[in-house]
């Protein structure tokens, strides 16, 4: 019996090919639009989440009371000493890794002047800088600081301060106990990584941002990362068992802003990218098949006084309607995986001014899009989903038809 009525779905989308084919393109169209959609936003939210999670560490250790009055950075809620902790932290089982790190702002000037350019300074072990930022691959000019007074700074810092490699570059900072602390360094590398955390800081080793800010065995506080970033909740909750962190904030990187709010953003965007082509892709649909319950509504009562049922009649419809949109999903597909990959392989350019008017988020000059199987899985059955609703009223409306009513007209 079903493969009888799927035999007069295929007939029926055969019957009228040009409002068929119609049909098709506008769910080729929807389902195309979903594939470089998807790519695109996938690709710009996943790689900030992605580099956010590198840059604040898949869960962050600090005191309560520095989490509660981060915006002041007070540099006196820090932990000292830090070491036996970070030690305990890289025996965990499910830690890849644990880094301290000392974040402050510091004016930045060459020569023995003090300076009006402000810039944050970062002090971390080396293998924070190469293993999670990568910062070396990111290099435009000379190298990475290898003594406790060199340093390198991104080019936007240096294009301020009118510096060059070799020069003697004077930072003011403050102490944790807010006094002046000035020091001085060697600019030995420039970077560009296309990204406003990279391309505004002065990166220091750890040891000499703690004589800084006058705190020499301990840190603000302790990168932990594990496997994956996604990971990162079930981390903190298994860190918050250790009795070592008792009273200690202990945070997943999603947790803490604006990256849970990026998260949330994200998915708002794809939940309305989605909805509006589904919902154009359903109109389409359900244009296409009211017109043709109308012309078959003679027909439609013949199979009704033969005997069929109304839920057999809501079959043929519906079928009918996928048919079409799995044709025109699969042309869709075809249709959109070439940009979509472009987007993927290429990126598009936004420039520098981009990446500044978003200083407070990893924004990068290039974006790049995530192309990806579920990406285009996603895309077809999102297409086939904008059929099924797209049929749903037509083929109700097909089932109620009277047989005797509907054998009288001439449709």
């Amino acid at each position: 019996m079903r493969t009888h009525l799927f035999r007069l779905a295929a007939r029926g989308t055969w019957r009228h090919r040009t409002r068929s084919l119609l049909t098709a393109a506008m769910v080729a169209l929807g389902v195309a639009l979903l594939v470089m959609g998807l790519t695109w936003v996938t690709g710009i939210f996943g790689g900030m989440m992605e580099e956010s999670a590198s840059i604040a560490g898949h869960v962050r250790i600090v005191t309560q009371e520095y989490s509660a009055q981060e915006q002041l950075a007070p540099l006196y809620e820090n932990i000292e000493p830090s070491d036996p902790l970070v030690e305990l932290l890289s025996k965990h089982p499910d830690v890849v890794a644990a880094m301290p790190r000392i974040m402050t702002g510091v004016t930045v000037t060459v020569g023995e002047e003090i300076g009006d350019v402000f810039a944050g300074a970062v002090g971390a072990p080396e293998s924070y800088y190469r293993d999670r930022l990568q910062a070396m691959d990111e290099l435009i000019e000379g190298r990475w600081f290898e003594n406790e007074d060199e340093l390198v700074m991104g080019h936007r810092v240096v294009r301020q301060v009118d510096a060059q490699l070799g020069d003697e570059v004077v930072l003011l900072g403050m102490t944790q106990d807010g006094s002046m602390s000035p020091a001085m360094g060697t600019l030995v590398g420039i970077l560009h990584a296309g990204s406003s955390f990279f391309d505004q800081q002065v990166f220091l080793p750890l040891e000499e941002l703690r004589w800084i800010t006058d705190i020499p065995e301990g840190t603000i506080e302790i990168l932990v990362f594990g496997e994956r970033y996604q990971d990162a909740p079930a981390l903190a909750r298994s860190l918050r068992e250790l009795p070592e962190l008792e009273g200690m904030a202990v945070e997943a990187w999603i947790e803490r802003e604006p990256y849970g709010g990026l998260a949330g953003f994200m998915e708002q965007v794809q939940g309305i990218l989605v909805f509006a082509i589904v919902l154009l892709a359903a109109l389409g649909i359900l244009n296409t098949m009211m017109m043709s319950v109308l012309e078959r509504t003679s027909e439609i009562g013949v199979l009704r006084a033969m005997g069929l049922g109304r839920l057999g009649v809501v079959w043929i419809f519906i079928v009918e309607a996928i048919i079409i949109a799995g044709l025109g999903g699969l042309a869709g597909i075809v249709l959109g995986i070439g940009p979509a990959w472009l987007l993927h392989a290429r990126g598009v350019e936004i420039g520098d001014v981009a990446t500044t008017l978003a200083a407070d988020l990893p924004v990068t000059a290039t974006v790049y899009g995530e192309l990806t199987a579920g990406v285009v899985l996603g895309s077809f059955l999102l297409g086939l989903l904008a059929a099924f609703i797209g049929s749903v009223i037509p083929s109700i409306r097909a089932a109620y038809v009277q047989p005797v009513v509907a054998m009288r007209t001439r449709r």
